[in-house]
């Protein structure tokens, strides 16, 4: 076969390769006047002298636009007015004579643009977009100039103009030289005056953003790094799209978000754009989009996909190497913060709970499944080990890609979005498996182990879910376990972790298993809650078993209480911290899980007397220290006792704890000890829990007497030694062994104790002698041995000032003074000057005296605290609440006042917002307005609004459909019928039944759903003389379980918000068939059960009352409020009787309470009219208040 020949020429003699393309550079002269410039710029076929007019213009814009006012020479300043003066009569010269959006500004270089477009002379397609965008960035500084900038601006909006810059943008991806000029030059079109051409510009976007996502991923290429003078075409691009969101309206932004390719291009190569890019578009995409409320969620959510997320979060390793500018990993940080946990922003979707995507917790499970197979019935009970469906698989996608334990901010980004949607935390840690928790002390260890902290530290969901209350049936339990354990912390890592001989890590994993243990408690309770009852009748006992199988759930995941005694065993007592945390943690086992706790037979003993040396040797150090060094910190001393405190409790539960035995370590018994220890206490240390165990283990041994029978318990022996430590420290160190043995004897041999005392006093003194201690007896008995001990001298002359303190006491707590003078004086006869002959009681003591039998009030436990006033046990000397916090208490602001502006808010918000987020409720309380004129507009916008909803895809769209149907069906038929005035707004009462209504139908799991549904179907209209639900509520059984006071609830408060005018009250008093609507009220709340929050509803209706005119003498003469407000006081006081006896201590009112009642008595009196009142009580109802 024969070569082939050249066809490309006709002789054959023309060139074989393309012709290397030269870009010359271009000519230019200096500019002196504006005619000059005029013949410049003139249109010329010729290409070179049109690209050298264009050159020196550019030059001359360039000089115009480097000036610096403050480091520039007069000289310099001067050329500057004169240069600028020849731009603006230059651009005076060219300004046509009409101004309109048809006429054409700088019609020389527009003819010069579209010759080189015709002629395809690429250097000129680019120098003009490179004029144009400085003369617009120079306009942009003149405020004279700005009506020439904007008729630029049209002018290059008209369709030649777009053709072109169509054709530029399109370019060769190789002729950035073309693209980029173009962007700015819209750049500065966009921005110019305030975003005054943005919208015109984005009517033209077929031209004006044409390629704009190709041109976003026309990124710099080569080894050097960008320059910032001649950025890229991506650079450009992502300019220009930030200047355009900034000016555009809403729904301009919602449809440019809508494009993926733009959204997707956008942060493509966010991690190799410069770091003042990256800070322009994290902070424009978060003021411009996340932020403004205007922008609808869905627009939002098209711009924060997963891939956009995931794609920002890579910036947590971006490498910045100009230090001059914010951190761009904060930057990022800031902006996930904000997009991921605010659920305005898009990504956030509401989740329910605990329960999964495909979980139903309010489903209808038959009685009899339930009696045989209990949770087994519930199919999705056991379904979710291994995959658990989520609302939020945005956050879910995002979450696989962060690493928590090598970047503290990508752990505290978690922990934030499984704040706002728990339901994230069984997935993430199901999904990411690629990090265990196996013991390696390392930084990404601690790093990981920090952020299981956090997450373990997240409350759990109040009740289980979103819901106002907790759902039929209890969520899945391996769900909830992974909320309080999560998937890597199981038996064999931790118990590993305990027993690892690093500190650190045994340490981290006793704080995280003490947060699990109380948040399993806080599971339980949940479980437990007296609420879970429903049509089901064994409800209670389903939440009973998931409770229980949660339980054995958590001891097969967590280590055994044997690793944990261990673990305390082997920490040094030099690590006060670790000691303090791992006792905390036995001690919440046996509060929490006491069937684990006690199957290991834990002997605390000497563990307690260990706590208690120590204790003792860090007291010695102390005062070493202080008389060589000064003061010791206080705070080891605190973390000390607060160990003690937890072995304590935990003593508490163990039985054969021995109190009164010493050991080989301690020469004082563990009572002892933890007696001296609460004497001798430093300042500022709060000892409650001592005091309890002292007082507790007092009294169980018989070592005093019960406080039921008058007695103050160990209170007598506490201020005694107290007294002397403030006097005469050094006398303590001698008393302690021979109180050690008096205690020890009390609690050996009470009987015999009692015996002694009975021969010491009258024999018909039976009475008197159960009213003091035995340890005096045991004194009585002691004394001779120790006078005759070796150490006597010292003893005596310790015991010689405590005895008559001691017995002093006594007498002033109420003890038998006949008989400690008897006790007295055979005392005296083992000292050889004696004790005295009388007994001497003194004038200040802490108890309050009171006869043999009755109850006496010590003083407040807290050492070295300011103590707090008694309180009465009756309220008659708690003073009234004054009119300024009797308004604090009762007074509530008004919910229906109106906000004009929720007439246009709504327009643009999609249906789930309207409802969710309060914009319907704003609406119907203008229905309530004083103007006529808002609320006929109001109105129109209801049915506006209805139409809206009913053709939406809202869950409920019907039952607020038809709320708002007849909300405004009542508002028509009251206008136009004799029972409202069309002049006056409808009663607040059904406003504000109307608003509450909304917030129950968009709630299924509402107890008053069925209620209102049954309300709305039973007419067209409602009738305004009646107060809607009132009979439903107070007389009939609720149709969801027991939840009669949650119903209750809701209507005392739409009651409140619907009493604000005179005209409202007359509906409350209006006779009825079943009695006044204020009888029933007060009827309610006389119940003595009721809770305190529900009575102080009733009583803040009776404070709005009392603000209407003639209310409060309506509720005197009609009402009898004041007979009302005297029985709650009178069972105020017998409540309180019942309590000191030990029964009904959950209804008791507090002295609040009481307060409360007889400021709302005087506030009563002072507006009502007395004239009137006083006449019709005859003055009674004066005497009782004044």
């Amino acid at each position: 076969m024969g070569k082939r020949q050249f066809r490309g020429a006709e002789n054959g003699d023309g060139p074989r390769k393309r012709q290397r393309v030269v870009h010359e550079a271009p000519t230019s002269e200096v500019i002196h006047t504006s005619r000059q410039l005029r013949q410049l710029l003139a249109f010329d076929p010729d290409l070179g002298r049109s690209r050298h007019g264009l050159q020196s213009f550019k030059l001359l814009l360039d000089s115009l636009l480097s000036r610096d006012d403050d480091t520039d020479s007069a000289e310099k300043r001067q050329q500057h007015e004169v240069r600028f003066t020849i731009v603006k009569e230059y651009l005076q010269s060219t300004k046509p004579i009409e101004d309109d959006e048809s006429s054409t500004y700088l019609p020389d270089i527009m003819q010069t643009w579209s010759h080189a477009g015709q002629v395809n002379n690429e250097n000129l397609l680019s120098a003009v977009p490179v004029v144009l965008a400085l003369l617009l960035k120079l306009l942009s500084q003149s405020l004279e100039l700005t009506p020439i900038g904007l008729g630029i601006c049209r002018t290059l909006l008209q369709k030649r103009q777009q053709e072109l810059i169509s054709r530029s943008l399109s370019a060769d991806k190789g002729k950035a030289f073309i693209i980029s000029p173009t962007l700015r030059m819209l750049r500065e079109a966009v921005c110019f005056d305030g975003g005054a051409i943005a919208r015109p510009m984005f009517r033209a976007r077929v031209s004006m953003l044409k390629s704009l996502a190709r041109n976003m991923g026309i990124v710099h290429i080569g080894e050097e790094p960008e320059d910032v003078k001649k950025p890229s075409p991506r650079t450009n691009a992502i300019q220009f799209f930030l200047s355009a969101l900034k000016y555009l309206h809403p729904e301009a932004k919602k449809e440019l978000l809508a494009q993926r390719d733009v959204v997707t291009a956008l942060t493509r190569d966010i991690k190799q754009d410069l770091p003042y890019l990256v800070l322009d578009l994290l902070n424009g995409l978060r003021d411009h989009v996340l932020l403004d409320s205007k922008v609808p969620r869905e627009a939002k959510s098209n711009l924060l996909s997963s891939t956009t997320l995931i794609k920002i979060s890579g910036l947590y390793y971006y490498r910045q190497a100009n230090d001059d500018l914010p951190s761009i990993s904060d930057a990022a940080h800031d902006f996930l913060m904000t997009a991921c946990a605010n659920p305005s922003c898009g990504v956030l979707r509401q989740d329910t709970g605990l329960y999964p995507r495909e979980a139903d917790p309010n489903a209808a499970i038959p009685s009899a499944d339930l009696e045989e197979l209990g949770l087994e019935a519930i199919v999705w009970m056991n379904k979710f080990k291994t995959e658990v469906p989520v609302r939020n698989f945005v956050l879910s996608n995002l979450l696989q890609n962060l690493r928590p334990w090598s970047s503290v901010k990508q752990s505290e980004l978690i922990t934030s979005i499984f704040k706002v949607a728990p339901e994230l935390i069984a997935d993430f840690f199901l999904k990411n498996k690629s990090f265990t928790f196996e013991p390696k002390l390392s930084a990404t260890w601690i790093g990981y182990a920090a952020f299981l902290f956090n997450t373990v530290a997240l409350p759990l969901p109040e009740y289980f879910c979103r819901g106002s209350g907790y759902a039929e049936l209890p969520p899945p339990t391996s769900i909830v376990m992974d909320n309080i354990l999560p998937l890597p912390l199981n038996q064999k890592v931790l118990s590993r972790c305990l027993t690892n001989k690093s500190r650190m890590i045994s340490f981290f994993a006793t704080r995280i298993l003490i947060l699990a243990v109380q948040k399993l408690d806080t599971a339980v309770k949940m479980h437990q809650d007296p609420a879970h009852s429903s049509k089901f009748h064994n409800n209670q006992a389903l939440w009973t078993e998931a409770a229980r199988r949660l339980v054995d759930e958590f001891c097969q995941r967590s280590p055994g209480i044997k690793e944990m005694i261990n673990s305390y065993r082997s920490i040094p007592e030099d690590d006060i911290l670790h000691r303090e945390a791992a006792s905390q943690l036995l001690r919440l086992y046996y509060e929490v899980i006491p069937q684990v706790a006690l199957m290991a037979k834990f002997d605390v003993s000497p563990l307690l007397e260990t706590a208690l040396k120590r204790l003792s040797k860090q007291e010695q150090q102390k005062e070493i220290r202080s008389e060589e060094d000064g003061e010791d910190d206080p705070r080891d001393f605190a973390l000390s006792l607060k160990e003690l405190e937890n072995l304590l409790a935990i003593a508490g539960y163990s039985p054969g704890m021995r109190w009164f035995a010493a050991t080989e370590q301690l020469t004082l018994s563990p009572f002892i000890t933890l007696l001296k220890v609460y004497v001798e206490a430093p300042h500022g240390v709060s000892l409650v829990p001592v005091r309890q165990v002292l007082d507790f283990v007092a009294v169980e041994q018989q070592v005093v007497p019960a406080k039921d029978k008058g007695h103050p318990g160990i209170s007598v022996l506490l201020e005694t030694l107290k007294e002397l430590m403030a006097s005469s420290p050094s006398i303590l160190a001698v008393l302690w062994p021979f109180l050690d043995k008096c205690l020890t004897r009390c609690t050996t041999a009470p009987v015999k104790y009692l015996e002694m005392l009975q021969d010491l006093g009258a024999k018909d003194a039976e009475d008197e002698v159960h009213t003091v201690s035995p340890l005096v007896a045991a004194i009585i008995e002691q004394l001779p041995f120790a006078a005759k001990a070796a150490d006597s001298k010292s003893t005596l002359d310790g015991l010689g000032r405590f005895l008559p303190k001691f017995l002093g006491y006594s007498a002033a707590a109420g003890e038998s003074k006949s008989l400690l003078e008897a006790a007295l004086a055979v005392m005296s006869e083992s000292f050889g000057k004696g004790l005295g002959k009388s007994l001497t009681v003194p004038k200040k003591h802490p108890f309050k005296q009171a006869k043999v039998g009755k109850s006496i009030q010590a003083k407040q436990d807290t050492h070295n605290t300011t103590a707090e006033g008694k309180k009465s046990e009756s309220g008659d000397e708690v003073a009234a609440l004054d009119s300024e916090q009797l308004e604090h208490v009762l007074d509530v602001p008004d919910s229906l006042a109106t906000d004009n502006s929720a007439l246009v808010k709504w327009q643009s918000k999609p249906v789930d917002e309207l409802v969710d987020e309060g914009y319907a409720i704003s609406l119907i309380s203008l229905l309530a307005s004083e103007h006529a004129s808002i609320r006929k507009e109001a109105l129109v916008n209801i049915l506006k609004m209805a139409s809206k909803v009913q053709q939406s895809e809202y869950e409920e769209k019907e039952q607020i459909w038809l709320l708002l149907s007849e909300l405004a069906e009542t508002a028509r038929v009251a206008a136009a019928s004799q029972t409202i005035n069309a002049v006056e707004p409808l009663p607040s009462t059904i406003v504000a039944f109307a608003c509450h209504a909304v917030n129950v139908l968009r709630d299924p799991t509402h107890s008053l759903y069925p209620k209102i549904n049954s309300f709305l179907t039973r007419g067209p209209f409602w009738s305004v003389d009646r107060v809607p639900l009132a009979d439903e509520v107070l007389t009939e059984e609720p149709a969801v379980g027991d939840s009669y006071y949650a119903q209750l609830n809701w209507l005392l408060a739409y009651l409140l918000d619907g009493l604000r005018t005179s005209k409202d009250l007359e509906l409350f008093h209006k006779k009825r068939a079943k009695g006044p609507l204020f009888e029933r009220l007060l009827a309610v709340a006389g119940n003595p059960y009721m809770r305190t929050p529900l009575r102080m509803q009733v009583l803040r209706i009776l404070y709005r009352v009392s603000k209407t005119e003639g209310g409060s003498t309506t509720l005197v003469t009609r009402f009898g409020v004041v007979s009302w407000l005297e029985e709650l006081l009178k069972m105020k006081k017998s409540l309180s009787a019942t309590q000191s006896q030990g029964g009904a201590g959950n209804v008791v009112s507090s002295e609040d309470e009481v307060a409360v009642y007889k400021g709302l008595l005087k506030r009563i009196w002072e507006t009502c009219d007395q004239g009137r009142v006083e006449g019709w009580s005859k003055g009674g109802v004066q005497s009782v208040i004044v």
